[in-house]
């Protein structure tokens, strides 16, 4: 059956972590994939750099500059810990919500690996971009992180976690557009095949994984695995091949997320982008691996509730719709 489902992404308001899973409970149901809830207003240890070293086995510590990567194996710092905690009770307050009730799939936004190379520290205070052994452990550290967070959410929740891997920032180590510690230049350029290693290394995992980058990348992203991205817009050459590209994946049975943009009328929207994606010639039967995204910012309580209620009706809507053709 070829049935696309919405994806929930990005980030809440407050600090109650059971009301807003008591929202994704009561606004949107399976087949939809609900998100472990992100809060920016509990700290910094639970968004970016943070929320991926609750996972890390290496010791990073938190200061005013941003994370710092410690010497030695030992984690002991409280930002860190209190990551950990954060990530834990995060997952087990989805579960008191749910109940008995099945919680098939759950998706997680992380910084990627080559985000994490760009905004950690090395304990010398320079970028870990800098140097390229330390690139490759925490490539290394990255991906056995993700594989914890995988295993963590399946013995707790039994869902099937979808990883979005946030890279949306790594053409800039590939042009060399990063700043150094001091700010005065810029480090050295990385090869974009060394940014394909990494992300097949942070793909490997038992979970579905998909890394949403810049356009410059999204071939180099898509050759590796599943892609996220906005819906293609327009009608010229480089949609054209956005469109081609999201057919090839497909049709190889690798997820596609696609952003959807607010309209007042779902259910016409939806047959809208069911419209667009069949013009274009991509695979019918692919709609069973696509995902329709919608990303909240800092979202309260009534936003979050209308556009998870929308979200749903868009992608019931969507699914009954291309039955029909």
């Amino acid at each position: 059956m070829t049935t696309p489902v919405g994806l929930v992404d990005g980030t809440f308001a407050g600090t109650d972590l059971h009301a807003v899973y008591e929202l994704q409970r009561n606004e949107i149901g399976a087949p939809h994939i609900p998100a472990l809830v992100e809060l920016p207003d509990v700290g910094p240890h639970t968004i970016g750099v943070g929320k991926v070293a609750a996972n890390l086995s290496v010791p990073f510590e938190l200061r005013s500059y941003g994370w710092q990567l410690q010497h030695g194996a030992r984690i002991s710092a409280s930002d860190q810990l209190r990551a950990t905690s954060h990530r834990d009770s995060a997952i087990q307050a989805m579960a008191d919500v749910a109940a008995d009730d099945a919680v098939p799939e759950v998706s997680v936004r992380l910084l990627g690996p080559v985000a994490l190379m760009m905004s950690g520290w090395l304990p010398s205070g320079q970028r870990i971009l800098r140097d390229a052994g330390a690139r490759d452990d925490i490539a290394g550290a990255w991906a056995e992180g993700a594989a914890t967070l995988i295993s963590r959410i399946r013995a707790v929740l039994g869902a099937a976690p979808t990883i979005l891997v946030d890279e949306r920032q790594a053409h800039l180590a590939v042009n060399g557009q990063v700043r150094t510690a001091s700010g005065a230049s810029f480090e050295r350029s990385i090869d974009v095949s060394e940014i394909r290693s990494y992300w097949e290394t942070a793909v490997a995992q038992e979970a579905s994984v998909l890394v949403e980058t810049s356009d410059e990348l999204v071939e180099t992203a898509a050759d590796v695995g599943g892609i996220m991205l906005g819906w293609p817009q327009g009608r010229n050459r480089t949609t054209e091949r956005t469109w081609e590209r999201i057919d090839r994946l497909v049709q190889a049975g690798s997820p596609v997320a696609l952003q959807v943009e607010h309209h007042d009328n779902p259910e016409r929207y939806a047959e809208e982008l069911v419209e667009q994606y069949l013009d274009w010639g991509v695979s019918h039967k692919g709609l069973e691996h696509v995902y329709f995204v919608r990303r909240f910012d800092r979202a309260g309580e009534v936003e979050a509730g209308s556009g998870l209620q929308w979200l749903r009706v868009l992608a019931d809507h969507a699914a009954g719709y291309s039955a029909t053709l």
